[in-house]
């Protein structure tokens, strides 16, 4: 049985990731549109079946985590997103961000632009809002990654500092628990 909440947006269904899932995931994770800000390459299969398991591992520890998207009207793979503590190499000058969740996005590139991954964030954080006590939450975007950035900021991120690591440069935007919008998403049952 699933530890995460399932959430219906206007297009969108969320749901917990499940064993049947590493086809899906493995073409999200192995399409250089969708790396080339996140992991910078492509990820072997194996390496997306180790990420898919760590997914409902943060829903049992922390009583938060990752959901897969799919849209409704089709059942189509859309992305994940989700919130998460990843421990992040990046982050280590600062320890206080360690009990801080992270929000997270990616979708496939049929999506983008279609404004599916701005409604799952929405559905997320109105969800973390609501769900989790009230507090901060940061995200870490390359700064090259425009679309994110804008994103981010439509839902209340803003810059808190860039960080480097491995001779990159991250964006880490921070937001604080507020209301998002009215009913981005129903709460209507666990998996």
């Amino acid at each position: 049985m699933s530890l995460t909440p399932v959430l219906h947006t206007k297009r969108l269904l969320l749901r917990g990731h499940q064993e049947q899932d590493l086809d899906d995931c493995a073409a999200l994770w192995s399409d250089p549109d969708v790396t080339r800000y996140t992991t910078g390459m492509p990820l072997a299969r194996q390496e997306v079946w180790s990420r898919l398991l760590r997914h409902p591992g943060h829903w049992a520890l922390f009583g938060f985590g990752y959901w897969l998207a799919f849209e409704r009207a089709s059942g189509r793979f859309a992305g994940e997103v989700g919130i998460a503590r990843f421990k992040r190499d990046l982050l280590l000058d600062r320890p206080t961000l360690d009990l801080v969740p992270e929000a997270g996005w990616v979708f496939m590139p049929w999506c983008h632009g279609q404004g599916l991954a701005s409604e799952a964030v929405h559905a997320v954080l109105e969800w973390r809002d609501t769900s989790l006590s009230p507090g901060r939450t940061f995200c870490i975007i390359q700064p090259k990654n425009a679309p994110s950035l804008r994103l981010a900021q439509k839902v209340g991120f803003q810059l808190d500092q860039v960080a480097s690591h491995a001779g990159q440069d991250w964006q880490v935007l921070m937001r604080y628990s507020e209301p998002v919008s009215s009913s981005a998403a129903q709460l209507t049952s666990r998996d």
